[in-house]
């Protein structure tokens, strides 16, 4: 299963802050200025082991599946800055980290208005969009049984032709989505 999302910042506290504020994320456990050979090494400080030192703070996201933030501010060695826009369709890391909402709208206007976020899109027409119907043939479903199932190709087809999303960007380069009613990949 997944353990936590693991986001290097260079600020601990404003980090905090800003997750607290946007996602209401709620810090469970912080460990200051950790210094640990072990950690060190894990991590592929081979070298420089001895001389690691970070702060850690996780914090949990109110999801009905726990998600676990991991913010890591490093004080030796110093961290490079590597924050670019990355546009939707560029191949760099993980694309974006989904969270699904009842109130997409709501959330959209919420976000919309926290510094330090920025939608994929400035265009003042960007907002939450449905996703066009679709058919039958526009997917498929790796297991046979259940691709030859008219009614359940009909179901998912229901499903995807209402889920309503939006894309941001987070102060540190995270870009995540907030969707609404896909509901068909969590039953």
């Amino acid at each position: 299963g997944l353990s936590h999302i693991n986001i290097v910042v260079d600020d601990l506290e404003a980090a905090t802050a800003f997750y607290e504020h946007s996602l209401h994320a709620t810090p469970m456990q912080s460990f200051p200025y950790f210094k640990n050979k072990g950690f060190s090494l894990a991590a592929g400080f081979i070298n420089t082991a001895d001389k690691v030192e970070v702060s850690i703070r996780f914090l949990k996201l109110p999801t009905p599946q726990p998600i676990i933030i991991e913010l890591l501010e490093y004080h030796y060695p110093s961290s490079k800055d590597c924050r670019t826009v990355k546009n939707t369709h560029d191949i760099n890391n993980v694309g974006h980290i989904a969270l699904s909402v009842s109130n997409i709208d709501e959330v959209f206007s919420y976000l919309s208005k926290i510094p330090g976020v920025k939608m994929i899109n400035t265009d003042p027409e960007y907002r939450p969009y449905k996703i066009d119907d679709i058919e039958p043939k526009d997917f498929y479903f790796h297991d046979s049984k259940t691709e030859d199932d008219h009614n359940a190709k009909m179901a998912t087809c229901e499903v995807v032709s209402n889920i309503r999303y939006f894309y941001w960007i987070d102060p540190y380069g995270v870009q995540w989505e907030i969707e609404q009613g896909h509901t068909d990949l969590t039953e």
